[in-house]
């Protein structure tokens, strides 16, 4: 037995309103604050609620509305579904295709007509890690006198980081793969000793959006296209899918 029908609030267009306009919109809301507005300004990329019950997503609606805000409320089971996304670990790029190899090295080519979409992104992460220390103590015996000891200490380390991530979808949802910049041997597609971690993937990126350019392009892979040379920065993984799922959404709507 299914569960009760959830409704998102999506932007009709790319342009986000002005931090203000949520401001007035939110303040009917006791669950939305003046901050939330502030954060929302920044960061939607096209969905401004998911996973409302019908009378949320209306009321929500309603008073975009009122404050000149162009959204419509669609069911979440109507959005675009990503598939599960695969990370590469080795690709090669020729005029007539994407090549991607599997862990035993055997290639893929995927015609760059297929590639529906390219987001890239720098997002960020929390890390959770060990780490151990050593220092020498002074020891003290009553036959042997005094001597160094070393002394191991473990203990855990907590902190953000981030991560560049390219995602690649092909059309009709049939595949999705996924590139995260620290751990990719990018040796295999662009062999350059005196470019950083970062040039290289803003690198690939332009190059794979080149060579499909009739796939829907997130904010943070047009901008490199467009000369940017630092990868946008999105706060979470959600946000960037999110606005993914937003794009395939707008991208299968009637001109």
């Amino acid at each position: 037995m299914s569960g009760p029908v959830q409704f998102a609030v999506l932007l009709k267009e790319h342009t986000a309103p002005s931090a203000e306009a949520f401001k007035r919109a939110f303040s009917s809301f006791s669950n939305l604050t003046d901050a939330d507005a502030v954060r929302l300004a920044v960061s939607a990329r096209g969905i401004l609620q998911r996973r409302l019950n019908r009378d949320a997503a209306r009321a929500f609606h309603r008073a975009l509305e009122a404050e000149g805000v162009a959204a419509v409320i669609v069911a979440e089971e109507e959005l675009p579904q990503l598939p599960e996304g695969k990370m590469l670990h080795r690709v090669e790029i020729s005029p007539e295709a994407f090549k991607l190899y599997d862990l035993a090295g055997r290639p893929t080519p995927i015609e760059w007509g297929r590639i529906a979409l390219v987001a890239a992104a720098t997002i960020s992460r929390f890390e959770f890690g060990r780490t151990r220390t050593e220092r020498t103590d002074i020891r003290f015996n009553a036959v042997s006198g005094m001597w160094p000891a070393k002394v191991e200490e473990a203990g855990h380390k907590m902190e953000w980081d981030s991560t560049q991530v390219l995602e690649i979808v092909l059309a009709g949802g049939a595949a999705r793969y996924q590139i995260e910049a620290a751990e990719f041997p990018f040796k295999y597609v662009i062999d350059r000793a005196d470019l950083s971690v970062t040039q290289k993937f803003i690198w690939l990126v332009r190059e794979i959006c080149r060579h499909a350019p009739g796939a829907v392009q997130n904010a943070g892979a047009s901008a490199l296209c467009n000369g940017q040379e630092s990868v946008l920065k999105y706060a979470s993984r959600q946000l960037l899918v999110d606005e993914m799922v937003w794009l395939l959404w707008k991208q299968a709507q009637p001109a």
